[in-house]
């Protein structure tokens, strides 16, 4: 009832303002590339190159040529905003990614289970006959696994705190464009981004909480570096794989993730460092957590376009046999503060760097996989005991709990029972 009084208050021609509702216009800053850099000739070559290795359609040469004629500036903005960051000089020669830690899956002397299996003993998720009402590559998590999501979550959130990480709530609908500027394609055939239908206005759904902080961030003048902060956020992909390996609570269109996004100095030393605290943070808590996992060093062709070097961490997943990427970390260095406009107080273009605490439904499997026990119930971590009210293994209802289903196989069926039952 108060509502429908204040819409009767307000002036006819102000309710044009709610035909934008949710997402109205926004001003957006000037895209400001390093044009110095791209169009001195020295460095042609070598950027060349690296749109090679990054295996990316950008066009160095339609700029530089741009760059001759008058009144070229948006053409030549349009040409540069999709070449890809520098690769680190670390990384720019490797052609495939390169393994600088391991530490290999001791199996134990029982019949190793699939997620899919243990999730059957713990009735703890739901992932098929989802088609009606959901879709598919989606879930419902249950029971003690709905349990472990927010245990990992809570837990994963007092450890950055600890680290100093600073928490942010972010929303999940972001203009698409705050998204393109942290390097998330939003257009074409190929691209994971879901967007709102047009009647809603320019909005999508975030595909990870580091879009919805740069947003935040965006034309803001930064004085205490490096800031680091971390949110909780559900994140949304439009994933299209066929691969067998990515089936299940593998590849999903939504879930859970634990970010951390660190703001440095405009350096490239700031921001290196600033990558190797993210990773470290990231190795403590598989190691406190007793995951078997490997570190890759990634090639160029592995970077996408803002980042400038990248760890993933692969936990061995026994029940699948293959290595699964749980998380990874990136220095973007100044490609997304030049495109969402975050500086200094001296007016120099920040560094950025993200990194993964914990993505959830992948963490779940390599859990249940790596620490599940002879009758396929799943040990708990001790630093996740206090979060699972101090239990110390996570089993399924008993069987007395457990519904009694049975299929009707005719019409008669009940008739059947009834006569064999007197």
């Amino acid at each position: 009832m108060f509502g429908l009084k204040l819409l009767r208050r307000v002036p006819r021609q102000s309710l044009r303002f709610f035909s934008q509702y949710p997402s109205p216009n926004i001003s957006l800053p000037k895209i400001s590339l390093d044009l110095d850099f791209y169009l001195d000739p020295s460095n042609t070559q070598a950027i060349r190159q690296n749109i090679k290795q990054r295996k990316s359609d950008a066009d160095i040469d339609a700029a530089i040529e741009a760059s001759k004629r008058e009144s070229c500036e948006h053409e030549v903005a349009n040409a540069l905003k999709n070449v890809p960051n520098m690769s680190h000089p670390d990384v720019k020669d490797l052609t495939e990614p390169k393994i600088i830690f391991q530490r290999d899956f001791t199996a134990p002397d029982y019949k190793i289970r699939s997620f899919e299996e243990i999730s059957r003993i713990l009735r703890g998720c739901r992932l098929q006959n989802l088609g009606l009402f959901s879709g598919e590559r989606t879930y419902y998590l249950t029971g003690v696994l709905a349990e472990l999501e927010h245990a990992l979550i809570n837990w994963s959130v007092d450890v950055l705190h600890q680290k100093g990480f600073n928490l942010i709530s972010v929303p999940d609908i972001l203009h698409p464009d705050i998204i393109e500027r942290c390097g998330m394609n939003v257009n074409g055939e190929r691209t994971q981004v879901y967007k709102l239908g047009a009647e809603f206005g320019e909005a999508a759904l975030s595909g990870t909480s580091e879009m919805a902080i740069g947003g935040y961030l965006m034309s803001k003048r930064l004085s205490e570096l490096p800031l680091k902060l971390c949110a909780v956020s559900r994140c949304y992909r439009a994933e299209a794989s066929q691969n067998q390996h990515d089936k299940g609570l593998y590849r999903v269109h939504q879930f859970n993730k634990v970010e951390m996004f660190v703001v440095t100095p405009g350096d490239a030393s700031s921001s290196q460092t600033a990558l190797q605290e993210v990773h470290s943070i990231e190795r403590d808590m598989f190691d406190q957590l007793g995951l078997s996992y490997r570190v890759l060093d990634m090639s160029p062709d592995e970077l996408g376009n803002p980042a400038a070097r990248k760890y993933d961490i692969e936990a061995w997943m026994p029940g699948r046999q293959f290595w699964g990427e749980i998380s990874s970390c990136s220095d973007c260095t100044d490609y997304q503060a030049r495109r969402l406009d975050i500086k200094d107080y001296t007016d120099r273009f920040c560094h950025t760097v993200n990194g993964t605490a914990c993505a959830v439904p992948r963490m779940i499997i390599a859990l249940c996989e790596q620490l599940q026990t002879s009758n396929g119930s799943l040990a708990v971590p001790p630093v996740l005991r206090p979060y699972l009210r101090q239990r110390d293994v996570l089993q399924g209802p008993s069987k007395k709990q457990r519904p009694n289903l049975t299929f009707v196989t005719s019409a008669n069926f009940f008739e059947k029972h009834k006569s064999a039952d007197k």
